[in-house]
């Protein structure tokens, strides 16, 4: 895909279309912005003004240390978790691209997309953890920890320039966003080190936009370019800045101009790159065919979350780290709430407050990709998601609720502050308890089992976790409960198959291997699976069969060569086959010591001692170990 693109950008015509989109004149944009600088706006296109007093270039961080320390310790929880089998594995632990930082690790890092996504400096973040603790849990999460301090803290920055200093706001929408149970997904689950990453460098950028408006500065508005596009590179959420950046442009009453959108130029080229080789990784994996669910579907998925949402920054419970689409399309609940938000939009709209629109418009934007308009994943709502939008929300309920207090409400200042600090506290007590929710893998699934106690991913990850403990009869029971729901769930036909395999339940092991393949037969698993199960309960002809299609159809993996070579070595007895096959899988593979052990009995039992001896030798060098009996056979 990746070598697709770019041929694409190196077309010399495409190469031109392009051009005038990365050369963006920056000397007129500077002269404009000097122009802007002397003028006095005035009316209602006037820029907003810093309050009264304050200064702006440097807020006081003082007032939000506690803020970060509160925030840390909610989280300290998080320092005892582990790792969980959601994505942990492709991302942490069975990652080869963490291990290696030289030069060739680097374009590597770089170059592949991982769980159908691109987004290299999260997985060099995850590399740097790596290198400094390999798998030790408590690195990473300690890790994710301060990045969520370190963006509670920006949050406070971008709201003291976007509200003018006014302090009070800033506080309350960064100890929201540091302490709000919808962001313990977040920063609890260490695949989803993505969100703090490029939220990082998100707001980083939002806050030096800021300064490039109050300002009028050009090399404002070219760091807030550069880190965009390293917001990018961390997760292609961030293709929604420059719409964000146009929400600032509005809050900030500056007189509309195409300056607007040429300024952003650069950020919506990088957005249009960044969208399409997304759609191209996630077609294969993430997103849902367009066939699953209609156009009238799709909207009230996105009707429905754009209200779940709002409705749980004030109510967080109860929490799943996992909400699956429902069964039923269409049910009241998902029709009224699809209502509510056209009506919520339209009084919005009416009022025209600023503070609304700006925070309920940011909101949107940073949700609008994932509201299922285009279904991705297999969840219709997701916490992490509200990661960055809800500053929007916090920003709007702050700037309202100190309007009110500081006018018409005054008398009430008191009882609505002490109504706003109960709040928080059940929202701190609630962000503690749902951090030891990200445990481990048991804690996890055993959470979501217990508001959706029908769901196929918890019931199949709940028995995954256990496969490595081989407790068989625990694994079968899960998956069986998986399939109970969804007979033709793919993950847990395969993988019950496996596990009947283990136990010695061979003929069940056939019966799922055979369901899994004619289901899917695409999946490189479903023939390997079906190739196993024949051997053994001793159809070794279907095996065979089943072997040698397999290896036509990947002729490049030596795994499925000595398998072949094994059914023909133990059960069909013809060793020049499997001397063949062994020999092949030595090509592909000549650092697997087990492939010239196989190699070696091979010549045994065709009385070939010289070349047994010298195969298993080899075997020894690259560190396989032999049975004695076997050595003293060959004269080892």
């Amino acid at each position: 895909m990746f070598d697709g693109l770019k041929i694409i950008l190196e077309t010399p015509e495409n190469q031109e279309l392009l051009k005038p989109a990365f050369s963006i004149n920056f000397g007129q944009l500077k002269i404009m912005a000097e122009k802007q600088k002397k003028q006095v706006p005035k009316g209602k296109g006037k820029t907003r003004k810093p309050a009264a007093g304050s200064n702006l270039s440097k807020p006081n961080w003082i007032y939000v240390l506690p803020v970060l320390a509160i925030t840390f310790i909610l989280f300290i929880p998080a320092l005892g978790n582990g790792f969980t089998n959601w994505d942990d594995v492709l991302y942490v632990t069975n990652n080869a691209l963490l291990k290696d930082l030289s030069g060739e690790g680097l374009k590597a890092i770089f170059s592949t997309p991982v769980v159908s996504n691109y987004h290299p400096l999260t997985i060099l973040s995850l590399a740097l953890n790596y290198q400094m603790a390999e798998l030790n849990p408590m690195s990473y999460h300690l890790t994710s920890i301060l990045l969520h301090v370190i963006n509670t803290g920006l949050v406070f920055w971008f709201i003291w320039w976007l509200s003018s200093g006014n302090k009070w706001v800033s506080l309350a929408v960064a100890l929201l966003f540091g302490i709000h149970p919808m962001h313990v997904e977040s920063v609890a689950w260490i695949s989803e080190r993505k969100d703090l990453l490029y939220t990082l460098f998100y707001v980083a950028s939002m806050i030096v936009y800021v300064k490039y408006v109050r300002l009028g500065k050009i090399k404002h508005l070219a760091i807030a370019t550069v880190l965009g596009g390293i917001s990018l590179l961390c997760k292609p959420a961030a293709i929604v800045l420059p719409l964000s950046l146009i929400a600032i442009d509005y809050y900030l009453k500056r007189d509309w101009s195409w300056k607007w959108v040429i300024e952003k130029i650069p950020l919506f080229v990088l957005a249009v790159v960044f969208a399409f080789a997304t759609l191209s990784i996630q077609s294969e994996r993430a997103v849902a065919s367009v066939d699953l669910h209609s156009i009238t579907d799709r909207i009230l998925f996105a009707g429905f979350g754009l209200s779940w949402y709002l409705i749980k920054v004030l109510i967080p419970y109860p929490l799943s780290s996992l909400h699956p689409f429902p069964s039923e399309i269409t049910p009241i609940y998902f029709i009224a709430t699809a209502l509510s938000v056209a009506g919520i939009i339209y009084l919005a709209l009416k009022v025209r407050n600023r503070n609304i629109l700006f925070g309920f418009g940011f909101y949107i934007i940073n949700l609008i990709l994932v509201l299922q308009l285009i279904s991705i994943g297999n969840a219709v709502v997701a916490e992490r998601y509200a990661y960055v939008p809800y500053i929007g929300i916090f920003f709007m309920m702050g700037m309202e609720l100190y309007g009110l207090m500081d006018g018409k409400w005054n008398k009430l200042k008191k009882p609505i502050l002490g109504l706003v600090a109960v709040w928080m506290l059940v929202l701190s007590f609630l962000t503690w308890n749902r951090v030891s929710v990200w445990k481990d893998s048991q804690t996890l699934w055993a959470d979501v089992l217990e508001h959706y106690p029908e769901s196929t991913r918890a019931w199949t990850n709940k028995g995954l976790n256990l496969y490595d403990q081989k407790l068989w009869p625990e694994v079968i029971e899960h998956l069986s409960k998986a399939l109970a729901v969804d007979p033709n769930y793919a993950d847990a036909l395969e993988w019950r198959s496996r596990a009947y395999l283990e136990n010695k339940e061979e003929p069940k092991a056939l019966q799922d291997a055979q369901k899994f393949y004619s289901l899917y037969p695409q999946k490189e698993a479903g023939l390997f699976l079906l190739a196993r199960a024949q051997d053994a309960t001793k159809d070794f002809s279907a095996a065979e069969s089943s072997y040698t299609a397999l290896i036509q159809k990947y002729p490049d993996k030596p795994e499925y060569l000595n398998n072949r070579g094994v059914l023909y070595f133990n059960k069909l007895k013809q060793y020049n086959k499997a001397k063949d096959d062994f020999n092949q899988a030595i090509r592909l593979s000549p650092q697997n010591g087990s492939y010239y052990l196989n190699l070696s009995r091979c010549y045994y039992m065709m009385s070939n001692n010289e070349e047994a001896k010298r195969y298993a030798l080899k075997a020894i060098e690259l560190g396989e170990s032999i049975d004695p009996s076997y050595g003293n056979l060959i004269g080892i």
